[in-house]
């Protein structure tokens, strides 16, 4: 719901110039937007001007902030007049429901507390209302013809994996992997030739049928040791280069060379050795659908309000906010 309250409710700082009027009894309201049968007017305008001023993170360039406010309340026109084709309203109970939501996110324990603080913002309880009753219909629209005409179903999402499964899901070569380990000075020649001798012996001793585990406990001089020298299962990448290299070897080796480094010499058994593949569907599915859900209703939002906005009448009445519509479709 935050996607959608985002595409929908968005606020932008707007500049206009002057336009034609609404003459009714004693108020004088210029037009800014035609929207079919209802009106864009000045003072609406100005009031989504002066949130958009506190709003966060809002557009610093004047223009973008414009053409932003007028795709806003453009949109929140065609949905409204959309919601009185289906017949859809917010309860009073959803509405109670949502006020009692606000109350309850900012830590407002009591109606005076509300009351204040709402004051502060220059609302009424009565007004947030009348905004929840707004916003909740429009949900309930887009709920209607977007969101549930979405295709999350099982060949769908399918589709979405083989296509993304690169991207997300690759399971990396892995194997279970224990290691001898024998230490020496880089700079010392005789320590290193001595390290790759007791190296050799244990290669022979395991040749002789000698568990590897027992040997690591004897003789390994790493931080597995004590547990036979099991590093546990090792995914291809982890290791240095060249220990991941003397791991992986090709083809598969159960005792492969010992790989020789600066100061150490490792000797390693690996087992359970599997190749690259990715995770399962079944094991994904609703990992996927989360990652694609916001993705999906962007995209289909975006061409239900297109396909609202081509067959309605809408006229800009203020020449510069018409040439930013202008550049917008170009």
């Amino acid at each position: 719901m935050s996607v959608m309250r985002k595409a929908l409710f968005s606020l932008f700082v707007l500049g206009l110039a002057a336009g034609p009027v609404l003459v009714a009894a004693e108020l004088v309201e210029q037009i800014v937007v035609r929207v079919n049968d209802r009106l864009i007017t000045q003072s609406e305008f100005d009031r989504r001007l002066a949130l958009a001023a506190k709003a966060p993170n809002h557009p610093t360039d004047l223009a973008e902030m414009q053409k932003a406010v007028l795709e806003d309340l453009i949109r929140e026109k065609l949905l409204d007049e959309r919601a009185k084709e289906l017949s859809v309203v917010a309860t009073d109970e959803e509405v109670e429901i949502a006020v009692a939501r606000v109350k309850q996110q900012y830590n407002l324990t009591s109606d005076a507390e509300f009351d204040a603080s709402l004051a502060q913002s220059g609302m009424t309880r009565d007004e947030l209302k009348r905004q929840m009753r707004e916003t909740i219909t429009l949900q309930k629209v887009i709920g209607r013809d977007v969101t549930s005409k979405m295709d999350q179903s099982d060949d769908a999402l399918r589709t979405e994996y083989e296509r993304r499964k690169e991207q997300f899901y690759v399971v990396p070569e892995s194997a279970h992997v224990a290691e001898i380990v024998r230490k020496f000075s880089p700079s010392d020649a005789e320590a290193r030739q001595q390290a790759v001798g007791v190296v050799e012996e244990i290669r022979v001793k395991i040749k002789g049928g000698a568990a590897f585990a027992d040997l690591a406990k004897e003789s390994s001089e790493g931080i597995t040791s004590a547990r036979g020298g099991d590093l546990g299962v090792v995914n291809k990448g982890e290791l240095v280069e060249a220990l991941d290299a003397a791991v992986f070897v090709t083809p598969a080796e159960e005792y492969p060379a010992p790989a020789l480094l600066p100061d150490s010499i490792h000797l390693f058994h690996v087992t359970d050795r599997k190749a690259a593949g990715f995770k399962p569907f079944s094991e994904v599915k609703d990992d996927l659908r989360k990652r694609i859900a916001d993705e999906m209703y962007e995209k289909r939002f975006t061409e239900y309000m297109d396909k609202l906005r081509r067959d309605a009448f809408v006229k800009i009445y203020v020449p510069e906010l018409a040439r930013l519509e202008e550049k917008k479709a170009s």
